[in-house]
């Protein structure tokens, strides 16, 4: 039953790092890398 359990953990957080990635390509693509530069300044500072 656990082993089953890790397999959906595994598949959910790689289904968000995937999301995560395509967003930021798609951010990327339309405003340049400056867009997603100052969104990182915002949220960390």
């Amino acid at each position: 039953m656990t082993e089953g359990w890790r397999s959906v953990v595994l598949w959910g957080a790689t289904s968000l790092l995937v999301a995560a990635v395509a967003v930021s390509f798609v951010m990327w693509g339309l405003n340049g890398p400056a867009y997603l530069i100052d969104l990182i300044a915002a949220y960390c500072l």
